[in-house]
């Protein structure tokens, strides 16, 4: 079993810019709360923010940021390349809220030897919990303390932008007009609310979002958001007899009526699920939160009538109005965009090519702004970062994997520059 040492980070640091990079963003504490109306949900996500502008306007580019906190920057193409397919690239400056992104304490675990990962705090990352791990023997990896994220999922797709943007202000790579873009609030599924696709003006767009190395996402899940509340009656407990309604009782209920075999540690591939996510309150008032996840629109519409159904049996057994639900769409899947205009996927294809990087095609079990961005007219796969175990204290990072997700994302714009020289034999 090994452990990561600080001391090898910083030397590594010295020697490596784009993970020196990426570090440095880790700084920032930008975890999405889904409890705030706030626009982003968390300041850290502004401060992030400022911070890319000051580098951004350095390398004499004109970013802005926009209300909500997006950061859109546009690049003029090279000389000769402005007749290019226009082309947007996306990350996202917000952490998921399932665990703490402050004060991270990263260290590096060098010539990982295949035994699993001991961190600081005593937990465990080993082949059964990431079996990608095992493709990652005889690499240096970045790991936790244990107590936070590491926030892979998106500082390293910020990461490699940033370290590409450099390569096109430049020219010491080739590309058509592009389009950089830095998301907020990817994680509680609000950032393409805030994206306004005549701003955008591309052709197509990439987002630089997913996991395991060589990862190419053509398709995601269809998302809905639930949440139901439950309204009991407080009476004291030595008159309740018959007056009294529990509302954590009620919560209970419900959710014993859930498909056992139908919850995101029981299904796989391309099942889709239920899933309670969090929960607060007391006798008189509870809610419940929970996701819903398939991939076609009928499953999606037979999980929330599902969920109806279920509202319709608590206010059965404890009266009209105790439960009720608000639904939220989320997000859709990009599946179906992508087949009708696989140009950019194609493009994608090659770039694997190009770059060297095996690919592995995918459906993901999640949504990334592209799903939603396809949806609205704007095709949009995604390709892989590098973080594995992502949204917990397990979360690591490859070393390789972010230079490789730089080197596609490299070959991906030199491609769309170069534009009828690459084959799309299968685009219409």
């Amino acid at each position: 079993m090994q452990q990561g040492s600080k001391e090898a980070l910083e030397a590594k640091l010295q020697e490596d810019e784009l993970l020196k990079l990426f570090i440095d963003l880790i700084a920032f504490d930008t975890r999405a709360d889904f409890t705030s109306q706030d626009k982003p949900s968390s300041i850290g996500q502004l401060r992030l923010g400022a911070y890319l502008l000051n580098r951004l306007a350095d390398l004499k580019l004109k970013p802005v940021q926009t209300k909500e906190g997006v950061i859109i920057t546009k690049i003029a193409a090279s000389s000769g390349y402005e007749n290019a397919e226009k082309l947007c690239l996306l990350a996202h400056l917000d952490t998921a809220p399932d665990a703490s992104g402050a004060d991270i304490k990263a260290s590096l675990v060098t010539n990982y030897q295949g035994k699993g990962i001991e961190l600081k705090n005593g937990a465990i990352i080993d082949h059964a919990l990431s079996p990608e791990l095992a493709n990652h023997i005889g690499e240096d990896i970045v790991v936790t303390d244990g107590t936070t994220l590491l926030g892979g999922d998106d500082k390293a797709g910020i990461a490699v932008l940033m370290h590409l943007v450099q390569g096109l202000v430049d020219d010491s790579i080739v590309h058509g007009p592009v389009t950089i873009v830095f998301s907020v609030d990817e994680e509680i599924g609000r950032s393409t609310k805030y994206l306004d696709l005549e701003v955008l003006d591309s052709d197509f767009a990439v987002t630089i979002d997913g996991c395991e190395r060589g990862e190419l996402d053509v398709a995601t899940f269809n998302a809905e958001g639930a949440k139901i509340i439950f309204k009991g009656k407080v009476v004291h407990t030595a008159i309740a007899y018959g007056k009294l309604k529990n509302a954590l009782k009620m919560m209970a209920d419900f959710i014993k009526l859930l498909p056992e075999n139908e919850a995101p540690e029981t299904t796989k591939d391309d099942q889709g699920f239920y899933h309670v996510h969090d929960a607060m309150g007391n006798v008189e008032h509870a809610e419940l939160m929970m996701i819903l996840r398939d991939f076609e629109q009928e499953g999606l519409a037979q999980r929330h009538h599902k969920v109806e159904d279920m509202v319709d049996a608590i206010n059965l057994k404890y009266g009209a109005n105790s439960c009720e639900a608000i639904f939220v769409k989320q997000y859709e899947n990009m599946g179906l965009v992508l087949k009708e205009r696989p140009t950019i996927v194609n493009y994608c294809r090659a770039a694997f090519a190009r770059a060297g990087v095996a690919l592995i095609e995918k459906k993901v079990r999640g949504g990334t702004d592209g799903s939603n961005l396809s949806c609205r007219g704007l095709p949009c796969p995604n390709i892989f970062a590098g973080p594995l175990n992502c949204h917990g204290i397990y979360e690591c990072l490859p070393v390789p994997s972010l230079h490789a997700s730089y080197q596609v994302t490299k070959a991906l714009v030199e491609l769309v520059a170069l534009g009828p020289k690459v084959s799309t034999k299968n685009d219409d």
